[in-house]
C-alpha cells in the first residue's frame, strides 16, 4: 500500500480552541532543531530493525520484549501511517498476536519477525477491506497486554481515516442532536431528522478530530498510548461532569447547541492539558486521534448513557521527504 498524501485547501469559519493553534513560528528554533535530531535517530533505528525483517536467515538474536514491541509499532506507522493528513471520520480495528517471552522478558528476533509480518499482512487486509475510496492509516498502536508463563498476547489498534476533511465549525443553532447511538442507525437530531447520518458523539468526534490543517513536514508517531476516561474522571468545581454522562435513563438525552459546545471546549481542555495540569494529555506526547464510545453504565440501582473516550498520544516524529 502506497502512501498518498493529499493536499486540500480548506476555507471555513474555525472554533478557535487549542487544536487549532498550531503555529510553527511559535516554537523555537531550538525545539525544532531538538525535533529533528530525535526523527533522525528513531529513523535510523527503524531502518535498523527494518533491515532485520527482511534478512531470511535464523539469528538466533534474543530482545527484550519492550523493544520488540517498541520496534514493531515505530516500523508499520513509519511504513504506513499519514499521521497529520485530516479525515471526516475515524475507523479503528483490532488484532491479536502471541508471541513466546522467557523468563527474563526477553524473545527470539525470529519469532518478533514472524509476528510483524503478520501485523504487516493483517492491517493491508483490513485496509483493503475497507470500501470508502477515501482512506489512509492513521496509527497502529501496538500493546503487550499480557504475559502468561511464557506466552506473551499482543494487540494493534489500527486507526484509519476514512473521508475527506471538512471545514472545522462550530456548532450552529440547529446543531440539536441525541446524545448518541446503542445499536442500529445512527439516532439523528432531536427534532427526529439526520437519522442514520449522525449524532452527538459523532458530532463531537469528528470536530476534535479535525483541526485546521497546518502544512508542514509529514509526521508519524511513536511510543503510542491510548487512554480510556469518561466524565467521572473529570469533574468542574461543583462536582459536575465536564464530558457526557446521562441525567435521566432510559430516556435518549437531547444536546442541543449549547451542551455540545460545551462538551466540545472541555473535551479540548482535557486532551490537551498535561495530566500534571489536571488534563489526560501525558508528558512530552502530543494528541493523534480520539473515538468516542456511546456506553451505558450500571451501578447498583442506576443507569447512565455516557461518553466513553479513547485517546491516543504519541511522540511526534519528522519523516524524511520522500525520494
Amino acid at each position: 500500500m502506497k502512501k498518498i498524501i493529499i493536499i486540500l485547501a480548506i476555507a471555513g469559519v474555525v472554533f478557535t480552541i487549542h487544536s487549532c493553534k498550531k503555529n510553527p513560528m511559535e516554537k523555537p528554533t531550538t525545539e525544532n532543531e531538538q525535533m529533528l535530531s530525535r526523527s533522525q535517530k528513531v529513523i535510523a533505528l527503524i531502518r535498523q530493525f527494518d533491515a532485520k525483517l527482511k534478512n531470511n536467515l535464523k539469528s538466533g538474536e534474543m530482545i527484550t520484549a519492550d523493544s520488540a514491541v517498541w520496534n514493531m509499532e515505530a516500523s508499520l506507522n513509519y511504513n504506513y501511517a499519514i499521521s497529520d493528513s485530516s479525515a471526516a471520520n475515524l475507523l479503528v480495528k483490532k488484532s491479536f498476536y502471541s508471541i513466546t517471552v522467557d523468563a527474563n522478558q526477553m524473545v527470539l528476533m525470529d519469532d518478533v519477525t514472524t509476528v510483524y509480518w503478520q501485523m504487516d499482512d493483517t492491517l493491508n487486509i483490513q485496509y483493503n477491506g475497507i470500501a470508502n475510496p477515501v482512506k489512509h492509516v492513521v496509527f497502529s498502536d501496538v500493546t503487550m497486554d499480557s504475559v502468561v508463563g511464557t506466552t506473551g498476547y499482543l494487540s494493534v489498534a489500527t486507526g484509519f481515516g476514512l473521508d475527506l476533511p471538512r471545514n472545522y465549525v462550530p456548532f450552529a443553532e440547529d446543531d440539536d442532536w441525541i446524545w448518541g447511538t446503542l445499536g442500529g442507525p445512527l439516532a439523528g437530531k432531536c427534532d427526529g431528522t439526520e437519522v442514520g447520518v449522525s449524532d452527538g458523539s459523532n458530532e463531537l468526534q469528528w470536530r476534535l478530530n479535525n483541526p485546521m490543517p497546518v502544512s508542514g513536514e509529514q509526521i508519524f508517531y511513536t511510543d503510542l498510548e491510548t487512554l480510556w476516561t469518561n466524565g467521572w474522571d473529570f469533574l468542574d468545581s461543583n462536582g459536575n461532569e465536564r464530558l457526557y454522562v446521562g441525567w435521566d435513563y432510559p430516556e435518549d438525552n437531547c444536546l442541543t447547541n449549547d451542551l455540545l459546545t460545551y462538551y466540545l471546549q472541555q473535551s479540548d481542555d482535557i486532551i490537551y492539558t498535561y495530566d500534571y495540569d489536571g488534563g489526560l494529555r501525558p508528558p512530552g506526547k502530543d494528541f493523534v486521534r480520539l473515538e468516542i464510545i456511546d456506553d451505558l453504565a450500571f451501578n447498583e440501582n442506576q443507569s447512565w448513557f455516557y461518553h466513553l473516550y479513547l485517546v491516543t498520544y504519541g511522540i511526534p516524529t519528522q519523516a524524511p521527504p520522500p525520494n
